[in-house]
């Protein structure tokens, strides 16, 4: 059913000058929550209440937790209610028999774990995590699974954190949703590799973890140096639902800016199962050892006896196996329905992106096909004309392990179907490809702090996430820069949706991605606004490159972020404008002796075509270089004409391999 809501809007605008930069800010005052709605129907509180044969031991922990008047009122919350029966079982395997017995913390540990303040309906979920953390900043996960009801029949078996099954769903009231579980969640608070070692069917693995000690690398969880801008001290006064922020524009969109709370440090892990060591002919850790140096050492590796060393050959195959961020399945690559189903072109991409491992420079691709599996150093169909198709190693999704929660405080772990490796072997053939890397994936921190993938619901949600000096991993940049990642847009011509704006007398300097083999890459930086936009926000910038300690050598003349593709210094001109194949590669080889290039077809965005048929859509080339696969890079954008109001958008850098771009047979338009 649906319910009417009445909003109140009260703005007052204030203009502000924050760190050499000019930012419109805006104030919403705070009034007592009983005004902020007018209701019609139950309340998520109300739900509860006029069922309280069913929740009154939940009602007891909401109420003893102080979120009972939050409840009744405003916001847009998900309750996920425990029924009394899910309470009794909760409380008897806590050794007590009434809800009375709990300690108030208890209580509001309850309370919290089954909140969010975002409404979610199970049809508009994935499996994977809650587009949103819950009260307690912890992110619950969704997944679904069949089973044979009463009446003989298959019925879909929705699951919150793997074990609490939704036995009534999707039940509206005006401040949100409500989802009837049958058992109370109760996230780990173990750190990732405790929680893997009380998992029964990955043995083999935990051993290894144990014995290189990388389990000690995954036992950090919040960084306690970190503290959040202090908005007052700033003249930053927006107030929304209890959230403060920046509220400043982008072009012809406003956004409000916030920051984190707190940095966390989190982690994922990819895992083989020992079923599938077994089934390759390893049976325990000292098997796994001599394999490891077989794939990382020909043989012979002269670090054998020390597996804490990282140039160990155990040591090498279970750090790639670990990620410096949280990912869950949903978040392996962008998932969104919206987005997929609506911009991509499947039959010409994998949506895809890449991360740098915990091996030291290595780089693992992660793969979202048509068919719906997501896998490891795949190299797809689309990329088949350069080589056969390597299948990779499949992520199991979590539909197909229903018996065990795989989520900890800090991380998660994703269980495979084959032995992952990083040899020459996956490294030249599944990795010798172009690198699409997403702006969003080039920090742990984008993803651990859940900027990176939020999806704009609404008009009104359209928060991005700004990160402070010193506390962005990866990343460096001047006191004058601002640095924000946006919302995943789904309208916007960002490809994949994903895009970073750099605001200021900007200053900014990116660690790239490990390459995977030696050899000439030319470096690429396409943004729908990067290189042709008539807004006057964009500057001029001196792009940089520089290989590990060395000095930063620029990348040609200063770039016009303002021209548009039809200015001649670009020379865009559209394929339908052009008679046939030969016109199309003669434009696009003008175009490349100006350091320009079209933006690719695979994907549309706003408005109609794609984006390579936009003319304020472009790639530029930054520089050609040779790279080792053992050494750093870094890329540098500087604004040369000093402007506080200036911004650079960002959404992707390509970095492509010479037999990809020179090869004998051309590089797709994709």
């Amino acid at each position: 059913m649906k319910n009417s809501k009445n909003l109140f809007s009260t703005l007052a605008v204030a203009v502000s000058v924050i760190a050499g930069g000019f930012l419109q800010i805006s104030c919403l005052d705070e009034q007592h929550p009983g005004s902020y709605y007018t209701f019609e129907g139950e309340t998520v509180a109300s739900f509860l209440e006029n069922r309280e044969d069913l929740f009154s031991d939940f009602i007891y922990c909401l109420k003893e937790s102080g979120v009972w008047g939050e409840m009744r009122t405003y916001g847009e919350h998900t309750c996920f209610a425990p029924t009394n029966e899910a309470m009794k079982t909760f409380l008897s395997e806590k050794g007590i028999s009434s809800v009375t017995q709990l300690t108030k913390e208890e209580c509001d540990t309850i309370a919290k774990t089954h909140l969010c303040n975002a409404t979610f309906f199970c049809k508009d979920l994935q499996d994977g995590a809650f587009p949103y953390p819950n009260l307690l900043d912890r992110y619950l996960t969704y997944s679904t699974d069949s089973a044979i009801n009463e009446n003989g029949a298959f019925e879909v078996v929705y699951k919150v954190n793997t074990l609490s099954s939704i036995i009534e769903r999707d039940d509206t009231v005006t401040n949100g949703v409500v989802h009837i579980v049958d058992r109370v969640v109760v996230p780990s608070n173990r750190f990732l590799p405790d929680r893997m070692e009380e998992d029964p069917l990955i043995t083999i693995f935990n051993a290894a973890l144990a014995l290189t000690q990388m389990n000690d690398s995954l036992i950090a969880y919040m960084d306690p140096t970190y503290v959040s801008p202090a908005y007052d001290s700033l003249l930053i006064c927006f107030k929304q639902t209890g959230r403060t922020a920046i509220r400043y524009s982008t072009g012809y969109e406003t956004e409000n800016g916030t920051f984190p709370d707190k940095r966390y440090f989190k982690f994922t892990a990819f895992v083989e199962p020992d079923s599938i060591f077994i089934a390759n002919g390893i049976n325990n850790l000292e098997e796994l050892r001599k394999k490891a140096e077989e794939w990382y050492a020909n043989g012979h590796d002269e670090y054998y006896d020390d597996p804490t060393d990282r140039r160990n050959s155990l040591n090498k195959f279970v750090s790639y196996h670990l990620l410096p961020m949280e990912l869950s399945y949903n978040q392996l690559t962008t998932s969104q329905d919206y987005i997929k189903t609506n911009f991509v072109t499947w039959d010409a991409i994998d949506i895809e992106d890449w991360y740098e491992t915990m091996m030291p420079h290595s780089v693992m691709r992660i793969s979202y096909p048509k068919s719906g599996d997501r896998f490891i150093n795949r190299k797809g169909a689309p990329k088949a004309a350069r080589g056969i198709e390597f299948k990779g190693v499949r992520i199991w999704s979590p539909a197909e392990r229903t018996d065990f929660d795989q989520t900890a405080l800090n991380g998660q772990y994703h269980l495979l179907d084959e032995i992952l490796l990083y040899t020459d072997e996956v490294r030249q053939n599944n990795l010798n490809t172009r690198m699409r890397v997403m702006c969003n994936t080039m920090s742990p921190d984008f993803i651990n702090s859940g900027a990176r993938g939020r999806f704009r619901a609404t008009e009104s949600d359209r928060y991005t996430t700004g990160f402070k000096k010193g506390f962005c991993k990866n990343v460096e940049y001047s006191d004058e820069t601002q640095l924000w990642v946006r919302y995943r847009d789904q309208s916007f011509s960002c490809f994949l949706g994903d895009e970073m704006t750099i605001r200021g007398i900007y200053d900014v300097t990116f660690r790239l991605p490990p390459v995977p083999n030696d050899g000439t890459y030319e470096i690429r930086m396409f943004e729908c606004t990067l290189a042709g936009s008539a807004y006057s926000d964009r500057g001029v910038v001196q792009i940089y490159f520089k290989e590990g300690d060395g000095e930063f050598q620029p990348c040609g003349i200063p770039v016009d972020l303002t021209l548009d593709g039809n200015n001649p210094k670009v020379g865009w001109i559209a394929d339908s404008e052009l008679s046939g194949e030969s016109e199309i590669l003669a434009n696009e080889k003008a175009m490349r002796n100006r350091g320009y290039m079209k933006a690719m077809d695979s994907y549309t965005g706003s408005g109609s075509g794609n984006l390579r048929e936009r003319s304020d859509c472009l790639r530029k080339i930054l520089t050609n270089d040779y790279m080792y696969a053992n050494k750093d890079y870094y890329i540098r954008i500087r604004l040369v004409l000093d402007n506080p109001t200036a911004v650079c958008p960002f959404n992707v850098i390509e970095i492509v391999p010479k037999s990809v771009y020179l090869g004998e047979i051309p590089e797709d338009r994709h």
